[in-house]
């Protein structure tokens, strides 16, 4: 999770590009930093709403039908940090084929089975904590995608600055920590 103190989200081209991006369900994914410099993208697409895996992942055939208008692309410059859930990687999102503002991103990828299952959860941790109505300190993701030809998922969201963990002043009140987190983690974990 990451402290909302880089981008301005009242920006109008930064809200209409993460309206836009919430819509779209496929993801054009580079890597373009260190030694790799993906020449075709991998393609990832929307899991369901509170990171269940859709029914059935698309064929290659519906893959490569898929529109311009249909799909966002990231391109991930740089490597934040690695942990539990994988790798926590930062870039842009793009939405193709519209006219709006390129965000800056964080993209955390898990490839590992166990990190995927980690990432999964902390994905409906978001959708808990949003409908629970707590926000401060904790960004928005743009949705959780799963890799047509692998096994690996990414949650992506807006990078927002710097991680929770090195902001010591930021205070949730006690029944958000108590009511809500512990539950959820009881419950999830």
């Amino acid at each position: 999770m990451f402290h909302n103190n880089v981008y301005d989200a009242s920006n109008r081209a930064c809200q209409r590009t993460l309206g836009l991006a919430g819509c779209r369900n496929v993801i054009l994914l580079y890597l373009q930093y260190g030694i790799y410099d993906s020449p075709a993208p991998s393609t990832f697409v929307r899991s369901g709403p509170t990171g269940q895996a859709p029914t059935t992942l698309p064929s290659q055939e519906t893959v490569q039908n898929y529109q311009l208008e249909e799909c966002l692309t990231v391109v991930l410059k740089s490597e934040i940090d690695h942990g539990a859930t994988g790798e926590v990687l930062r870039g842009t999102l793009e939405v193709e084929a519209e006219k709006g503002a390129l965000l800056d991103v964080a993209v955390k990828l898990a490839l590992a089975s166990e990190q995927r299952d980690v990432l999964k959860k902390e994905y409906q941790i978001y959708h808990l904590l949003e409908r629970s109505g707590v926000t401060a300190g904790i960004t928005t993701p743009l949705g959780l995608f799963e890799d047509v030809e692998g096994d690996a998922c990414a949650l992506v969201m807006p990078y927002v600055g710097i991680p929770l963990a090195d902001m010591p002043d930021l205070h949730l009140p006690i029944s958000h920590r108590c009511g809500s987190i512990l539950s959820i983690s009881t419950c999830i974990f």
